[in-house]
């Protein structure tokens, strides 16, 4: 994308496009807690570790644009990333089969093997097989039969897959795409499959009510066996769904997430990360519907040690991972000089900006001292307003 859309894309959302260059320019505050997680946390996810985090703040704080930043970060290192737009799905926590749809349609491969402009399940294992050799595919079938977190029909319809893929057979392929999806406008029976290539593995795989959960642990296996770093799952507005559920819809909402934090606690999903952004309103819906939940991921009171902040906590407030925060207007003036700078890149008359410092400076101290602690996606709209009209004006 061009630094002049990416410009126009800050001034009318407020929040860089996804644009993985676009996304890490544009991260005020972020870069000592990316670092961390670059050296520490994905290190460990690579390793077969597991990692789950519930990060929380006011709309319009950032949350959206942490999990964006840290899906590029992951990306560079070799992961596969599923972003999951609560707000404009529906709820992926309706059921499990609902949850294993909405992460198996968003995985996006990473690296040299990503596929720009495409996702979904097939693709992260379709960057695999291509371009490798008969033997170097082989290799690979091998492994994915040995690693036991893959339920053999989910294991025979990623291998059934990635081999037609190769072969070219576009029909099949798409039939099997359309079981890995689970996509619900796309009618497949496996009698007809197995009548019409009687080659395919048995037992082959459709996802039920009854297999979802294997399924959705296959699911967040399947990157770190296709030889990828691992996989990191991304909710984003967690709680949207919720907010318009009644009382039972909500306890098994959250049941389905405490499925998640459960298995992650056992070790039962390897190789993989689960972070939530959410409100603050959050733990106190696990709170009011399903305490179990709320038990599991409220942060342990330590008298001594007081509110001390812990990037590390399962609860964690955003500001505690932004370093200056929103409260300090070096982390609103870090935002501008990132916006100013792709303004100069994309034409912006170099003696414009002086004055236009001054003037984002003089916002920066207002939105810090601002009693609207979600007020920075509204100093980003202006900030890139400010630039983009002074960029449109000049240029003839």
């Amino acid at each position: 994308m061009k630094l002049v859309e990416v410009l126009a894309h800050l001034a009318e959302q407020g929040t860089p496009p996804n644009d993985g260059e676009a996304v890490l320019r544009v991260s005020a505050g972020l870069n000592k807690s990316l670092e961390r997680i670059a050296k520490e946390t994905l290190p460990f996810i690579a390793s077969g570790g597991g990692e789950l985090q519930f990060v929380f703040g006011p709309y319009g704080r950032g949350k959206t644009h942490f999990l964006k930043a840290l899906s590029q970060c992951a990306l560079q290192r070799g992961f596969v990333t599923a972003y999951v737009d609560c707000q404009e799905n529906q709820s992926p926590f309706k059921s499990l089969i609902e949850t294993y749809r909405a992460i198996a349609a968003t995985m996006t491969p990473s690296g040299k093997h990503q596929f720009l402009g495409t996702s979904g399940i097939a693709k992260v294992i379709e960057a695999q097989f291509i371009g490798r050799d008969a033997t170097a595919q082989q290799a690979l079938v091998d492994r994915l039969k040995k690693n036991t977190a893959l339920t053999p029909d989910f294991r025979n319809l990623v291998i059934a897959y990635g081999k037609e893929v190769c072969r070219g057979d576009e029909d099949l392929a798409e039939r099997l795409d359309a079981l890995l999806a689970a996509k619900r406008t796309y009618r497949v029976t496996l009698g007809y499959l197995y009548r019409k290539y009687p080659d395919l593995p048995r037992p082959l795989g459709k996802l039920f009510r009854r297999n979802a959960a294997v399924w959705l642990r296959a699911a967040l296996s399947l990157p770190q066996a296709l030889g990828y770093s691992g996989l990191l799952v991304l909710f984003d507005e967690t709680e949207t769904a919720l907010l318009r559920s009644g009382p039972r819809q909500k306890q098994t909402h959250l049941a389905h997430i405490r499925t998640f934090v459960d298995h992650m606690a056992t070790g039962a999903f390897r190789g993989c990360a689960v972070y939530y952004a959410v409100a603050e309103e959050f733990i106190e819906i696990a709170h009011d519907n399903l305490a179990a939940l709320s038990q599991r991921i409220d942060r342990a009171k330590v008298p001594e040690l007081g509110n001390k902040r812990n990037p590390r906590a399962v609860w964690v407030d955003l500001d505690e991972l932004t370093v200056p925060g929103p409260t300090n207007p070096s982390f609103f003036m870090e935002l501008a000089e990132s916006i100013v700078n792709i303004g100069l890149e994309s034409g912006l008359n170099p003696s414009a900006v002086p004055p236009i410092m001054g003037l984002l400076k003089r916002l920066a101290h207002n939105h810090a001292r601002s009693i609207n602690e979600g007020n920075v996606r509204e100093y980003v709209k202006e900030a890139a307003s400010i630039v983009a009209n002074k960029l449109f004006m000049d240029t003839p």
